[in-house]
């Protein structure tokens, strides 16, 4: 048995210590920040769950089947049904009426919609198994969010006694252990950094969740115009924001102002159904990696 100190509490570090612990090692988790979950935060807002932007998990991929793994109760998913998704000027992005476009998108003859795919099913990261995923129905909205599943994986490790320390970092190492910025020296035989410090340069994009008391998609899950990407959780997911729209968007590069330019274009008038909202006019999405967060573990 050995003795492993991860450092951070989001997804990479709580996946990495349930590895650990389930591998009959004596886990300790350290987290600088107050609360854990890093980008897998969410802010409640009259009632609603605002994300740091659109998060779709991989359905039997690494972190799904880590949280069916520890999870007693498994996560309520819901797939994004790419003949839902319209690209603004050009039609669906899966036109499964119109044999002649889906012939000619089977044969990569359709440049528009095969980067449409890459911006919904990798935030533009070229990811093959999410691509594949997303024209499968594998790509899903949670009913519990992502913060849900933050949760589920917390309170699993707390319960088999895996120690999960907030407000705490690492100030200094000696052979053996780490010293914390509260003076406190942890023994460990191997320390996990996992702390979401990028390898290489840093990918960053703009996003905004917004919730509506309207439906103006109109059952649409999604909307695509060149790198911005609107997807109306509530449509897909019966337990987001029922009866109304909760849009979370994303623009890789050009920031907030692309995605209200194309909220006005597409949706007029949605400024004044606003219920709640949350904005980030800069947020890490990868690094030189090319990952996404349930991939990188």
């Amino acid at each position: 048995m050995k003795r492993v100190l991860v450092v951070g509490a989001g997804i990479h570090g709580l996946v990495t210590a349930a590895r650990e612990h389930l591998a009959n090692n004596q886990v300790f988790i350290l987290e600088k920040r107050k609360k854990i979950g890093g980008r897998g935060t969410s802010e409640n807002s009259f009632g609603h769950q605002l994300e740091h932007g659109p998060h779709l998990l991989l359905k039997g991929g690494a972190l799904h089947n880590m949280v069916k793994k520890v999870s007693k109760v498994k996560p309520s998913l819901r797939p994004l049904r790419p003949h839902k998704v319209m690209i603004v000027g050009h039609g669906m992005l899966q036109p499964i009426n119109s044999p002649k476009q889906m012939l000619a998108f089977k044969l990569g003859q359709d440049p528009i919609r095969d980067d449409a795919v890459r911006l919904i099913s990798g935030w533009g990261q070229d990811i093959p198994s999410r691509r594949k995923a997303l024209l499968k129905g594998k790509l899903c909205v949670v009913g519990e969010g992502w913060s849900g599943l933050i949760g589920r994986l917390a309170s699993t490790l707390e319960e088999v006694g895996v120690p999960i320390q907030t407000g705490m970092n690492i100030v200094d190492r000696y052979e053996g252990g780490v010293i914390t910025s509260k003076g406190v020296k942890i023994e460990a035989d191997e320390v996990k950094m996992c702390d979401g410090s990028p390898v290489g340069e840093p990918v960053k994009v703009s996003t905004l969740d917004v919730v509506l008391d309207n439906q103006p998609l109109k059952g649409l899950h999604g909307l695509v115009k060149g790198d911005v990407a609107i997807v109306d959780l509530a449509a897909i997911h019966s337990r987001k924001a029922p009866g109304m729209s909760h849009l979370s968007c994303i623009s890789l590069s050009g920031g907030l102002q692309s995605i209200e330019e194309l909220l006005d274009e597409r949706l007029s008038g949605w400024r004044s159904h606003i219920v709640t909202k949350r904005e980030n006019k800069s947020i890490t999405l990868t690094d030189s990696r090319g990952q996404l967060s349930d991939g990188i573990i």
